[in-house]
């Protein structure tokens, strides 16, 4: 499952993601392979609204479609 396919509140591990220069793109926000993260809202068609420690963080539709996540429960 991708980041891009989850839904407003759900709590998510990050798995990281094939592509190297995306996996450098996610540390720079704290978002690297065994962080969590929690969906605040993903808008049709635009970016995907993540809370990481209080930070709101928007990330692109596209780099939301590359990023690997499991859902916690």
């Amino acid at each position: 499952m991708t980041l891009a396919d989850c839904k407003d509140g759900q709590n998510l591990l990050i798995m990281g993601s094939s592509q190297n220069e995306i996996n450098l793109q996610a540390i720079r926000f704290g978002i690297n392979q065994g962080a969590t993260v929690k969906v605040a809202k993903n808008i049709t068609n635009g970016p995907v609204i993540i809370l990481k420690n209080q930070l709101e963080i928007a990330i692109g539709r596209q780099l939301a479609k590359v990023i690997q996540v499991q859902i916690i429960e």
